[in-house]
């Protein structure tokens, strides 16, 4: 006699609905009034924006509640992000159309800047659909993600990029340099200057003793212990270790640690994971995907549809260091050392200068090597023409300590040149007429479109250490149409020898086994795209392995009950004990084949990970059409029913 299982039943309608929910292609016009465009914390702790009097659109976060680890300057830039994006579909532009702002008060303002913004701010933040009109228990369950195409089926660019680990080491070492004295000072300490070790991952830093304390022991004592606190509070170091000690100073050496390195390396990951997102929403590459690989400091950029040689690929490897720094006096006169790519560099340089190239013409220059200042402190940069010409320039603009720096160095070098460098590489040489209060401008013979594109460059930030490519795919659009023609042909051969098969040898019962078939594709496809995985070639390919699998546990069930049919069993009595011997034969199978999948997704990258996420997802599946399922079909049609005979 056959119960309903009233569980069991909403258990597979829930699955199939959430399945199709899933699938079905959502236009964004849409979807976007339905979930929103700000983050789902934002849309709970946010006021709504409102028209400020200068027709701003704004809002205030001075009584936001924060989820952890987020602060007021995340939260802006985070809405930065969401704008730029959006306001970009609605065809505004950043500096031209609008800005961002904020005030002491702890309010975010866009502030429309030119004559099309200002026509209608109200219908502008209408169109942004910053807030979902969907309840965001329903939208915790509604899907907010379609199943999307990987790159091999897609066509685009697969990049891996690393940490370089010997050149952050380098760089490291080279900001502590700078540092240090910078962080001794305001204690009253005297750093006379700090030192690399050569051949090792140590610098030397020579404390100064003052001549007041040099007689007195104890107060030598306590300045020096104050010095060797402060120095064992940088991060990254070991403690640092007293090297020799003199009436006049004393010398303490600090060495890299292994787990330093360890976490300047997590953090830089984070710091360039910002950095390469901020890169991709300024410059609105299509569908980016940007994630770290898990258990490796190593982070897989992917562009559908970009080229080897596109601009979305030159976005992610540039590095976007800006670096300023002086052009060393040429040794027969004149403020100027350079020449021109046809003449060779000199042999030697002076202690601490060094040789760089013009980026386009290929001349050289011998510069001082202290960088005076880093483009880290730039705050904003946009195109505009040149002070005294019609020329396109970038101009940039510091923050506080870079308007400060900046002042200092260029009224303590009027008449020297001052290279402007770009990733290693000279992209200008002005002369100082003057002292430079506000902006710094890079010339560079640019068009609006090149100078656009540095300018986003440096908005979004260099990258904070030496990173490397570790790999590199392109593929194209054609073979990537090919591989879904071969792979959804495959599919269709698999499915279709299948269900020939299973209709001839196990008749109607065999209709059963393809019905659940169907619905197994279904919660796969389903299941990849509320994961926010991308079907790939090798997904496809655990596609078609899957539907072998899903009918084998069918084929167990079916012989176990032919077996109990034998023994002269009533239909449905036959049904229950076959479902139940076949149950730990399948679970055995079934869970040693997804261990296997969860080592591979482990252990493996790209196409590996890509495979074992369908196949672990199909044998899921396929436990879950096989045993619950088959078996309520069964009872929902022959449960209780006299029937004396099964078409098996």
């Amino acid at each position: 006699m056959y119960r309903v299982n009233t569980w069991k039943i909403v258990l597979i309608i829930g699955v199939l609905l959430f399945s199709a929910l899933y699938l079905i292609p959502t236009p964004d016009s849409f979807y976007n009034p339905l979930y929103g465009n700000l983050p789902l914390w934002m849309q709970e702790k946010l006021p709504p924006f409102e028209i400020s009097e200068e027709k701003a659109l704004k809002v205030s976060l001075a009584e936001v509640e924060y989820p952890e680890g987020v602060n007021f300057q995340d939260a802006t830039l985070e809405l930065q992000d969401v704008f730029r994006v959006h306001l970009r579909k609605l065809g505004f532009e950043e500096t031209i159309d609008y800005q961002f702002d904020t005030t002491e008060a702890r309010e975010f303002y866009v502030r429309l800047t030119s004559e099309k913004a200002l026509q209608n701010p109200h219908a502008t933040l209408q169109n942004l659909h910053l807030y979902g009109s969907l309840p965001v228990t329903l939208r915790r369950l509604i899907p907010g993600t379609r199943l999307k195409l990987g790159l091999d089926l897609k066509g685009g660019v697969h990049l891996v990029l690393e940490v370089d680990l010997e050149t952050s080491k380098a760089e490291l070492l080279r900001e502590h340099v700078r540092s240090i004295p910078d962080k001794l000072r305001p204690e009253d300490i005297l750093c006379r200057e700090v030192q690399q070790v050569s051949g090792q991952e140590a610098l030397n830093v020579l404390i100064g003793i003052p001549s007041r304390l040099r007689s007195d022991a104890a107060e030598k004592a306590k300045y020096l212990e104050k010095a060797e606190s402060l120095l064992n509070e940088l991060e990254f170091f070991e403690d640092s270790a007293l090297v020799t000690e003199k009436d006049t100073q004393s010398t303490y050496q600090l060495k890299l640690s292994e787990r330093g390195i360890q976490k300047y390396s997590e953090q830089a990951i984070e710091q360039l994971l910002i950095v390469l997102r901020n890169r991709v929403d300024a410059f609105g590459v299509s569908e980016p995907s940007i994630r770290r690989e898990a258990n490796h400091p190593r982070i897989i950029v992917e562009l559908p549809g970009a080229k080897d040689s596109s601009k979305p690929l030159q976005i992610v490897k540039t590095m976007g260091r800006l670096e300023f720094k002086l052009v060393e006096k040429s040794p027969t006169g004149g403020n100027l050392w350079r020449g021109s790519a046809d003449t060779p560099p000199p042999d030697s340089v002076p202690e601490n200068s060094e040789v760089r190239y013009h980026r386009e013409t290929g001349d050289w220059y011998v510069l001082q090597s202290p960088v005076l200042l880093r483009g880290d402190r730039i705050v904003d940069a946009g195109p505009s023409t040149g002070r005294t010409s019609f020329d396109i320039v970038v101009s940039m603009s510091f923050d506080s300590t870079g308007r400060r720096t900046f002042a200092e160095v260029t009224g303590a070098h009027v008449g020297e040149h001052l290279a402007i460098l770009l990733d290693g590489k000279v992209q200008s040489a002005p002369v100082i007429q003057d002292q430079i209060v506000g902006n710094a401008i890079i010339e560079g013979n640019f068009n609006f479109e090149e100078a656009n594109y540095l300018s986003n460059i440096l908005k979004a930030g260099a990258f904070p250490v030496g990173v490397q490519i570790a790999e590199e795919r392109t593929v194209g659009p054609t073979l990537g149409k090919e591989s879904i023609d071969d792979g959804v042909k495959a599919a269709l051969i698999g499915l279709g020898g299948v269900l020939v098969f299973m209709l001839i040898y196990y008749q109607l019962s065999g209709l059963i086994a393809i019905l659940a078939l169907v619905f197994n594709m279904f919660i796969i496809l389903g299941a990849l795209a509320g994961f926010g995985a991308a079907l790939t070639l090798p997904g496809i390919a655990g596609l078609v392995l899957t539907i072998g699998m899903s009918v084998d546990a069918n084929v167990l069930i079916f012989e176990r009950i032919r077996e109990e049919l034998r023994t002269g069993k009533a239909v449905w009595p036959a049904i229950v004990s076959g479902y139940q011997r076949a149950f730990l034969t399948i679970l055995d199978a079934n869970l040693t084949t997804f261990f296997t999948a969860l080592v591979l997704y482990h252990f493996g990258t790209g196409p590996i990970k890509g495979f074992a996420v369908t196949l672990g997802i199909g044998i899921l599946a396929s436990m879950f059409t096989a045993i619950i399922v088959t078996r309520e079909i069964y009872g929902l049609t022959i449960g209780n029913r006299d029937v004396q005979k099964l078409s098996i």
